[in-house]
């Protein structure tokens, strides 16, 4: 089984999905991709052309405003701060969803297996001490990924834009699997890609375009474009941070989110708690202020229930259309999944906001705290827990089962 659902709206009188015939979304109205009608969940443009927010299903004008003022991290950060949070939203699936519950006892008798922690160290030191032949292996299965997941969506599909091209980010590039999948279905498209040095403990790029331009540098360190002009003198390391934005003047039509923390990445102790944070952000904010209007944001994301994964799924459902995807085979038992956010509206009042609360996680994550190297994110209101789910639990459900599934049904049959 292949894991894609669409968030489909209940509004009286019309439907929401997938148009498999010809891969485009289905919005409210029957609109679709390209069209001057498309829906927008959470605004749209006034006679005047201004942009307002709309009560839509999602987001209405009191939700997005108390919304836009939490903040957001990476789902795999495990501090004090998270925990409340994830066990309101493990109560509330268990309670309600079968096949959640069916995951969760897998992966309970997985943890309570210790031969599943040598699998998972084993799986771990061949990804931390991969030579040239695995690195051929991991480029190969992304671009097998890259495959089910355009035939899922559809979103490496040419698609219309004022411009009349194609142009691909690709942010954490390395091998360059996902750019290569993309080209494939867009033969004339420009690539352009950000990734960790090799000096730095990142992998090596495999992609073989003439039409690919790529820079090699630490993505999480670009200070000014993520909206800081002086850094700190406090900082140890002042000297590290970068002034340039790459790329600066130009859109893309489909962008990568595939970054990973890296234990070969060699960086200073200071970093380790925040890291997961700082990349999220960093890679969240360089997209929404490159994507171009209508396009479309493919993210690596793990964990659907985990509280922060779901609040991102959240905020996206306000300015794009919101989809998943797992593979059926490849990291089946692993949490990993892929968000796929099409008809995304960068200037968007949400979208604005979304970027907003993202460069003060990055500023909070890089120098917060007593010693200005990166700070925990601040506790979250239970209240906003629960208003969450109250607005977004039903689309979300529908996102999530098909996931649930497919990481359920590989633990019940493995045998570590």
């Amino acid at each position: 089984m292949r894991a894609e659902t669409n968030v489909k709206t209940r509004a009286k009188g019309h439907k929401a999905g997938y148009n498999t015939r010809n891969c485009s979304y289905i919005g409210m109205r029957g609109a679709q991709l390209g069209d001057s009608s498309l829906w927008r969940p959470a605004s749209s443009l006034t006679a005047t052309g201004e942009r307002r927010l709309d009560a839509g299903p999602l987001v209405n004008r009191l939700s997005f405003l108390r919304f836009s003022l939490q903040p957001i991290v990476d789902s795999s950060e495990a501090d004090t701060s998270e925990r409340r949070p994830n066990s309101i939203v493990h109560e509330y699936f268990a309670q309600r969803e079968s096949s959640y519950r069916r995951l969760d006892a897998e992966r309970k008798r997985g943890w309570e297996n210790p031969r599943g922690d040598d699998y998972f160290k084993r799986q771990q030191h061949k990804a931390d001490s991969a030579n040239d032949k695995k690195a051929a292996g991991l480029y190969k299965m992304m671009r097998k990924i890259g495959d089910e997941m355009q035939g899922s969506t559809c979103c490496l599909s040419p698609q219309h834009n004022s411009e009349g091209k194609m142009n691909i980010l690709d942010i954490c590039m390395a091998p360059g699997g996902y750019t290569a999948s993309a080209l494939k279905y867009n033969p004339s498209a420009t690539a352009c890609g950000i990734t960790l040095p090799l000096d730095q403990g990142g992998h090596k790029v495999l992609l073989q375009s003439s039409s690919s331009t790529i820079l090699f540098f630490d993505v999480t360190m670009l200070a000014k474009e993520y909206g800081v002009e002086e850094i700190p003198l406090s900082h140890p390391d002042p000297t590290s941070f970068r002034d340039d934005r790459p790329f600066l003047g130009q859109t893309f039509q489909l962008i990568f989110c595939d970054g990973q923390v890296l234990r070969t990445h060699t960086r200073p102790d200071y970093r380790e708690r925040q890291e997961a944070r700082r990349l999220t952000v960093s890679q969240l904010i360089l997209a929404l202020q490159r994507i171009r209007d209508g396009g479309t944001i493919v993210m690596l994301l793990h964990k659907i229930e985990a509280w922060r994964t779901l609040e991102l799924l959240y905020r996206f459902s306000g300015f794009s259309a919101v989809r998943v995807f797992k593979p059926a085979k490849a990291h089946a038992k692993r949490s990993s999944f892929y968000l796929v956010a099409s008809n995304v509206q960068p200037q968007s009042d949400a979208a604005k906001a979304a970027v907003k609360v993202w460069k003060q996680s990055w500023w909070g994550a890089t120098f917060g705290g007593e010693k200005g190297t990166g700070s925990p994110e601040s506790a979250v209101d239970e209240d906003h827990v629960r208003f969450v789910l109250e607005q977004f639990s039903s689309m979300f459900t529908e996102l999530a089962m098909p996931i649930w599934k497919i990481q359920g049904d590989a633990l019940s049959s493995w045998r570590p």
